[in-house]
Parts: structure tokens; C-alpha cells; sequence
């Protein structure tokens, strides 16, 4: 029987231990957010004592950092690549979409967390991941939507980028919750219609 991949944001090269620990500050930032969440949760549901958790992270700020930059940097690179790949601006749309919804789908956990400890997390990033953001590729992606035809003034791009990642983490928090019903990628053609007509 073969093994379960591991998660993105774990590495081969992490010892068993500093595993455990990374999925257990996943599951529990994201169930319960990062302040309900201590040192000892996270120790207890890893199976490893406090001490073990502080030979592989110094606190459970630099715990949440590493998760948060790695989740961050996954969700950017693949929405940047849809865009970058895409040759229309509906090729870019569907393909930013599709992959926020794959990620959605794929790892559910690490959205959440990404989504719920941002306004905290956001600011002690490092500086590479303070340089990409997804509003900024949210709002590429937006003006370089087609001029509109008609004597309706042009959407404001920051107004429909905040409307997409907004659109994109509220669906997401919705399945979360059981609001609505997965998989993700289901509500693709949805969103991607909406998204037209707002810009068209």
C-alpha cells in the first residue's frame, strides 16, 4: 500500500516529528484560528511534547509564518501561471478561477488558514511574499479585460479585484461551513459568468 503525499507544505527532508507538527498547526489554525489556537494544542494533537515543537520553531509566531508563507506562495504562483499562460482575457479568467477553486478543493485547510490569519500574518511576511499579492494579480488580471463597447463607464479594476478575491474567499468560507456544496470547482462556470458580465 503506498504511502499518502504529503501535504504542500510539508518537505521530504522534515523529520517525522516537525511533520506532525505542521499538520497539526494546519488543522488547528484553521479550525479554530491562530489566537484560540497555543503551543500545547498544538503539541497535544502532534502527539509531541512542547519541547519537541520548540527544537524545530521557536514560537508558534514563526510556526504560523512558515505555514502561512508557504500557503501563500502556492496559491500565487499557481493563479499567476494561469494568467501568465492564458491568451485571451477569458483564458486568464477561467484559468485564475479554476486554480483558486482547485486549491479550494485540493487542500481546503490551508485556504482557510491563508484566508482567516491574513489581516495578523500579512504583515510579518517576509518581503518576497509582501510583493505578491493576490490583489495585485487579481487586479492584472482585471485590466486587462477588453474595453467596453457600450456608454457604461469601465469597472473600476480595483473595484473588481477586491469583488473577485472577496467572491473567491467567501465561496470558500462557504464550503467550509457547509453553506454550500462542493467540490469547488463546480461553482467555475458560475463565477467565471458573473465575472464577464461585471467587466464587460
Amino acid at each position: 500500500m503506498m504511502a499518502a503525499p504529503l501535504p504542500f507544505y510539508i518537505r521530504e527532508e522534515d523529520p517525522p516529528a516537525k511533520r506532525q507538527i505542521l499538520r497539526a498547526a494546519m488543522k488547528l489554525f484553521s479550525e479554530r484560528g491562530l489566537a484560540a489556537t497555543s503551543i500545547r494544542d498544538i503539541a497535544r494533537e502532534s502527539g509531541y511534547t512542547n519541547p519537541a515543537l520548540y527544537k524545530h520553531f521557536a514560537s508558534k509566531e514563526e510556526l504560523a509564518l512558515q505555514l502561512f508563507d508557504t500557503c501563500h506562495r502556492r496559491l500565487w504562483a499557481r493563479c499567476n501561471a494561469a494568467i501568465v499562460s492564458g491568451k485571451t482575457f477569458d483564458d486568464k479568467l477561467e484559468g485564475y478561477i479554476g486554480q483558486f477553486l482547485e486549491l479550494i478543493d485540493e487542500d481546503p485547510e490551508a485556504l482557510a488558514f491563508l484566508s482567516d490569519s491574513a489581516r495578523v500574518l500579512w504583515p510579518k511576511a517576509g518581503k518576497a511574499v509582501r510583493q505578491q499579492t493576490m490583489i495585485g494579480l487579481a487586479r492584472s488580471l482585471m485590466t486587462s479585460a477588453p474595453q467596453r463597447r457600450s456608454r457604461r463607464p469601465a469597472v473600476n479594476p480595483d473595484v473588481a479585484a477586491a469583488s473577485l478575491q472577496g467572491t473567491l474567499a467567501e465561496l470558500a468560507r462557504m464550503l467550509q461551513v457547509g453553506v454550500i456544496a462542493g467540490p469547488a470547482i463546480r461553482w467555475k462556470g458560475h463565477l467565471v459568468t458573473c465575472f464577464r458580465k461585471l467587466v464587460a
